[in-house]
């Protein structure tokens, strides 16, 4: 597990926590949208919800609550569904990246004149480190607690979030994409969408950085990028907070105060 700690005392805007209230079934409009579009734009595959399920390999039911975003795919069951349509996992899921993996003539999206110019990221800041954290022997995360803007040093990093902090991060579950040691920057003014990393803190403790998959019957569902690390899922009841991961540093953008 790739474990961070978080500070207790962070102050944040009201809208900082971004909790599904418990009486709020959770809908994907722009999914089912991009879904659709997929699924008309892809010359093989049928018409027919049907048909198409049993193109995809699901039930018509599934293809159904995915039509009208009621429910979104798996990461293992959206990889699947994107090979067969030929568009990138991340866009269906999140908006996010190019639509197609490759262009017309077979070339690979992102290499050479398919460049985009990247977003305006803001002004760099010092994003203060607000905890770091070693795994107890009762598999809680052992907490350092500090104020807000002070701590165990800063990052130098790009955020438009005044209320910004960063992590330090302890374990394996997220390698290769965050490595122990290494910083996660969290904006927690941003509202997280299924394909984002978050930062999950339940009440009793625990604090984790995984992928957020989708919510369900009263689950947040998560994963991690390691494959040994199986997935998790919790109850809303469980979370204390859920924060957007804007960025991974690393250690050598790290200083003290």
């Amino acid at each position: 597990m790739c474990a961070i700690i978080a500070e207790s005392n962070f102050t944040a805007t009201p809208n900082s926590n971004t909790v599904i209230p418990h009486n709020v079934r959770m809908r994907y409009p722009d999914f089912a949208q991009r879904f659709k579009t997929a699924v008309a734009e892809c010359d093989t595959a049928p018409k027919t919800q049907a048909d198409l399920g049993k193109w995809l390999g699901f039930s018509q039911p599934t293809i159904n609550c995915w039509y009208r975003g009621e429910k979104i795919p798996s990461m293992s069951s959206a990889i699947k569904v994107c090979g067969k349509l030929g568009v990138n996992t991340e866009w269906l899921l999140s908006g996010k990246g190019s639509k197609r993996t490759h262009d017309s003539a077979g070339v690979l999206i992102g290499a050479g004149s398919n460049l985009e110019p990247a977003p305006d990221l803001g002004a760099f800041s010092k994003v203060p480190v607000v905890g770091s954290a070693q795994l107890g022997d009762n598999g809680y995360w052992s907490e350092l607690e500090y104020p807000v803007g002070h701590g165990d040093g800063y990052v130098s990093h790009a955020t438009k979030d005044n209320n910004a902090y960063a992590l330090r991060c302890v374990g394996d579950s997220m390698k290769p994409r965050i490595k122990s040691g290494e910083f996660v920057v969290i904006e927690p003014n941003h509202t997280p969408i299924p394909g984002d990393e978050i930062m999950l803190k339940t009440h009793d403790g625990r604090v984790m950085v995984k992928t957020l998959l989708y919510e369900r019957d009263g689950k947040v569902h998560v994963m991690s990028i390691n494959e040994s690390h199986p997935p998790q899922s919790f109850d809303m009841a469980e979370i204390d907070k859920i924060h957007y991961v804007a960025a991974i540093v690393k250690t050598a953008l790290w200083a003290e105060i």
